[in-house]
């Protein structure tokens, strides 16, 4: 049974980002879908927000990172991670390619702004952080460290030894 990788829909060419953008890296994925099956996933749409889409950010709230609408200040939060819950439960994955910075999906290197608006520190996105208390061995890599090939080789034997 082939194994499967849950990608972020942008870096597979779907037009998903909130300005109706893709940042597709063909060139990386199209030799990883001959190893294992690519299943798209954008967190954004799959709780409902259109393309185009008001930007979202991390905030920090007290002890809690929340995933806010930039102008309306919605929190997207619970939806988000209510998501993440769901797409494990709902996928046997073997790793996961995730946007690097997106307040979703970026691990370590995404903005988190304070009350007053500035920046607090660097964090990761609400999807990829549900994802990785569900499932913290689970092989996650992203976009930007596909670039590396030793970064790149260590994630392909990850995910060919995870064990369900």
């Amino acid at each position: 049974m082939q194994r499967t990788i849950a990608v972020s829909a942008c870096l597979l060419g779907y037009q998903v980002r909130y300005d109706g953008a893709a940042q597709a890296i063909t060139e990386l994925c199209q030799p990883l879908s001959e190893l294992f099956l690519l299943e798209p996933i954008c967190p954004e749409m799959e709780i409902g927000l259109g393309v185009p889409r008001e930007k979202i950010e991390l905030h920090q709230r007290g002890k809690h990172t929340h995933l806010l609408t930039c102008h309306a200040q919605e929190d997207l939060t619970a939806q988000m991670q209510k998501k993440a819950q769901d797409f494990l439960e709902s996928n046997r994955l073997s790793g996961m390619i995730l946007k690097d910075k997106s307040p979703s999906c970026g691990v370590g290197n995404c903005k988190i702004w304070d009350k007053q608006g500035k920046l607090e520190r660097n964090g990761t996105g609400i999807f990829a952080a549900t994802i990785k208390r569900l499932q913290p061995h689970l092989p996650m890599i992203q976009s930007c460290d596909l670039v590396n090939a030793k970064q790149l080789q260590a994630f392909i034997q990850a995910v060919e030894a995870y064990e369900y």
